[in-house]
């Protein structure tokens, strides 16, 4: 228990700075609280060793100071603004000042979510479209459900998606929600609904929606039953226009689409659910010419030096199989290459080196970089995708799936991969078949050569 305790201390400590950067001061507010409840609590047990106390007290020092500093504030404005300042303070605008400046032009690749989004978003509102639309349906507005591998820009989608309508955009992470203000998620759920109402072009997205929406039967959604209900009674009906041009859309994004419970993905709700997969040869060309600032249409980029041999098209044949997220981290990891002999080089000599990313740095990075997309998670959505458990989905694809590698078909990196363990898996077992029949063939011949001999033995001895 105190491992799993001092685990969510930690968590709530990068929280709480990461909170006080971006001066969101309600939300460190909320976390500075919990940061301090738990240092007290630890400290007061005898069981918890000295260090481990001096480490809850030195943490939380910092933050106790700046509790202190915002009760003296918020007990200066409690004597001119009413007894209402505690509840001001607590209240938090999720939806963002400004409409971002993304459009759907700054998604690379992802056809099917395009397609989808033109025609359940875009067409209604398109004077182009829109005597098609209304030829089949009257609604707008969509609830949509995006799942996929972890790292592949579900965020950065719908900012695009916000800034493509004009939309005001909610960015809600569901476990910030239920970290931050412990028995009060409902409330913030319905707040953030209340808050949509006030305007005509708003997205809410939230983020691992998976956190309050498992399964109900499952014992660990128990804890969670009352932030779900709260959701899924603010759902209905939210998307529904109810005057010319208002564009209201609900995005949720998991990661683990089994988990959820079956009455978040009924019809009405996020009935439309849309794969993200991991980036495409296109996408990657793109991720990769903006970490190493080769798009000449970006204003002051900083163009890496490259060797001639490493090219923007090499590097995303390598980095197949990688979530746009790792592909960022990798590019850092090999421009940090070049810039440290360069840096180091000055530091032991008077002159400046010129360096550039090499093949054998971006092949050393990518040799140590762990991806955390696996075959076995990829094999997860595409059985989730059928409709199927994942054993019974895997019985009734291989064949299929060698079928088509016969064809000359282009299957996913994933699958050419499992098909060729099946294919390795099966020539072990044909050698070691071979080879017992070799030994079997070997000991006969072995027999026959000692019977011979004792055959002779049996002659010269009648003889």
């Amino acid at each position: 228990m105190p491992d799993t305790i001092m685990d969510s201390f930690k968590e709530f400590v990068l929280l709480y700075n990461q909170y006080r950067q971006n001066d969101d001061t309600s939300a460190a507010l909320r976390m500075a609280r919990e940061i301090d409840k738990i240092a007290k609590s630890q400290c007061a047990r005898n069981d918890i060793p000295k260090q481990i106390k001096d480490f809850y007290l030195t943490s939380a020092a910092p933050v106790r100071e700046w509790l202190a500093e915002v009760k003296l504030t918020a007990g200066a404005k409690k004597k001119n603004m009413g007894n209402d300042s505690e509840d001001k303070i607590k209240s938090t605008d999720w939806f963002g000042a400004d409409v971002p400046k993304l459009t759907m032009r700054d998604v690379a690749g992802l056809n099917e979510l395009r397609n989808e989004f033109l025609v359940n978003i875009f067409a209604p509102i398109s004077p182009k479209y829109s005597p098609i639309y209304q030829k089949y349906r009257k609604d707008v507005g969509l609830q949509i459900l995006m799942y996929g591998p972890p790292g592949c820009g579900k965020t950065h989608i719908v900012k695009c998606l916000a800034g493509s309508l004009g939309c005001k955009i909610a960015v809600v992470q569901i476990k910030d929600v239920m970290a931050n203000l412990v028995g009060d998620g409902a409330k913030i759920i319905a707040e953030i609904f209340e808050q949509a109402k006030e305007y005509d072009k708003c997205i809410i997205f939230f983020d691992e929606i998976d956190a309050i929406a498992a399964s109900r039967e499952d014992d660990e959604s128990r804890h969670t039953k009352e932030q779900l209900t709260t959701l899924l009674t603010n759902m209905d009906g939210f998307t529904s226009a109810t005057k010319p041009g208002q564009i209201r859309i609900i995005i949720a994004a998991t990661n683990r689409p089994w988990v959820l419970d079956s009455a978040v993905k009924r019809g009405g709700r996020f009935e439309t659910q849309i794969y993200v997969p991991l980036p495409d040869y296109d996408a990657r060309i793109k991720l990769i010419e903006l970490a190493l600032g080769k798009d000449e249409k970006i204003k002051g980029r900083v163009n890496v030096p490259c060797a001639e041999d490493v090219t923007v098209e090499w590097l995303a044949e390598k980095l197949d199989g990688y979530a746009g997220a790792d592909i960022k981290a990798i590019c850092k990891q090999i421009i940090n290459r070049p810039l440290r002999r360069e840096i180091e080089h000055l530091r032991d000599n008077d002159a400046r080196m010129s360096d550039c990313i090499t093949r054998a740095d971006c092949e050393e990075v990518i040799g140590k970089y762990i991806n955390a997309i696996t075959d076995e998670m990829l094999f997860f959505y595409d059985a989730y995708t059928a409709n199927m458990d994942i054993g019974e989905y895997l019985e009734l694809y291989e064949p299929k799936a060698r079928a088509e590698r016969e064809a000359g078909k282009t299957l996913p990196p994933h699958v050419v991969r499992w098909l060729k363990r099946f294919d390795d898996v099966e020539a072990e077992k044909l050698t070691k078949k071979s080879s017992n029949e070799e030994g079997k063939v070997d000991k006969v011949e072995k027999l026959i050569t000692v019977l011979s001999e004792i055959n002779n033995t049996l002659k010269e001895l009648k003889n």
